[in-house]
């Protein structure tokens, strides 16, 4: 994407501070890092730069008014300036780090689902729930966790949200029923995004969208990102059929497995994000096959079953790298001899310039996540080669 000369990330980058202006509320917060000289940060301002081109969708308020007014905030993050600069670099963006991660579809979609549905009902245990049962610290590796899974589940559904517009069918339908349920069928307190905020708040996090920004490793954006290119793609309808597929049917076991962790390790945690999943995705799975998937294919043949298969298998590989990513930074920080857990005050305060495994590190300390700090900063060369610290100055 470089020019010689030219840094057309860079160049954006003050394009998205300019519209934050100083001291932005999280909600207008859209800035991106620069990698300068840090070759090995490249991809990771990419997937910056393609959230916030995504993020640009979103109608996000702050909960308290800013001091000078609402609308110029506001008007500057929706500036006609802002949003060209993101859509321009947008299909190149999604064209190097989406594109070539999406399967073709094989096979036929009936006997698909059969297997599916054995296979995640008879995957092994989480992995990261096995971890933390052992671990200690176990706080801590449950707030970065929280942390990580939050760019798009502050926003929950928000991304499938745009995959109902338009007109085909009662196929819509029934995926607008399903929206509803994640908003809470219109009710606030309880509507999906504002129960994972409780769940948030009673580890002592701030749980404002946007928030959490400057923390978040390159495989969540990666698999947020992941997520909107099939949504906010209407060319994609039959993988975003498939992401609901594999994404309602998994989630069914993953949040039951939170919830019983939570119910045994961190009893006073607001719990009830994950029972809600463990108990309604029960009921989407066969919405999404019964009404959509089966009526889809009947209606548009083998080839649209394909596509539905594709979607279904880049939200498997997507959500199986961002977990098995997320449990080896919580085993690298464990193991590393200067690491020192915990983290205080604004997330968005001390942000320190990025930093990868294969940055130049020398002792000054870094910071993971919401894991802690590393004293020695020469310990993150031993973490997975896309994890993201900040040097903590």
């Amino acid at each position: 994407m470089n020019a010689i000369g030219h840094d057309p990330l860079a160049d954006l980058a003050a394009v998205l501070a300019k519209a934050a202006g100083l001291a932005p509320s999280a909600a207008f917060d859209g800035r991106i890092d620069v990698a300068g000289d840090d070759s090995s940060l490249g991809a990771f301002v990419k997937q910056q730069a393609l959230m916030r081109a995504y993020q640009a969708r979103y109608v996000v308020l702050p909960e308290d008014p800013p001091a000078g007014g609402v609308l110029g905030p506001l008007r500057r993050y929706h500036g006609e300036a802002r949003l060209r600069a993101l859509g321009d670099l947008r299909p190149g963006l999604e064209a190097e780090l989406i594109a070539p991660l999406a399967p073709v579809g094989e096979g036929e979609i009936g006997a698909y689902v059969e297997t599916m549905l054995a296979e995640i009902r008879g995957a092994a245990p989480n992995g990261f729930i096995g971890f933390l049962a052992e671990a200690d610290h176990r706080d801590d590796h449950y707030r970065n966790f929280l942390v990580q899974s939050s760019p798009d589940l502050l926003a929950e559904a928000s991304a499938s949200a745009l995959g109902v517009i338009g007109e085909y069918g009662e196929p819509q339908s029934a995926l607008f029923r399903i929206l509803i349920d994640e908003f809470g069928y219109g009710v606030p307190a309880k509507k999906h995004s504002v129960l994972y905020r409780a769940t948030m708040r009673s580890f002592g996090l701030d749980d404002a969208y946007n928030a959490w920004w400057p923390w978040f490793d390159a495989a969540a954006l990666a698999l947020h990102n992941a997520i909107h290119w099939l949504f906010q793609n209407p060319r994609n309808v039959f993988r975003q059929v498939g992401f609901l597929l594999h994404a309602e049917t998994a989630y069914q076991r993953s949040t039951l497995a939170h919830h019983r962790y939570l119910r045994q390790f961190h009893p006073d945690a607001d719990a009830r994000y994950f029972s809600e999943h463990a108990h309604i995705d029960l009921h989407h799975t066969r919405m999404v096959i019964d009404e959509a998937v089966t009526p889809l294919v009947a209606r548009f043949g083998a080839e649209a079953g394909g596509e539905i298969i594709a979607g279904a298998e880049l939200t498997k590989a997507a959500f199986a790298r961002a977990g098995d990513h997320l449990l080896d930074v919580s085993r690298a920080f464990a193991a590393a001899p200067s690491a020192a857990f915990g983290v205080e005050g604004d997330p968005r305060a001390r942000l320190g310039r990025p930093v990868t495994p294969a940055s130049p590190l020398d002792g000054a300390p870094v910071r993971v996540g919401a894991l802690g700090v590393l004293r020695d900063g020469r310990d993150f060369a031993g973490f997975p080669p896309d994890a993201i610290g900040r040097v903590w100055a």
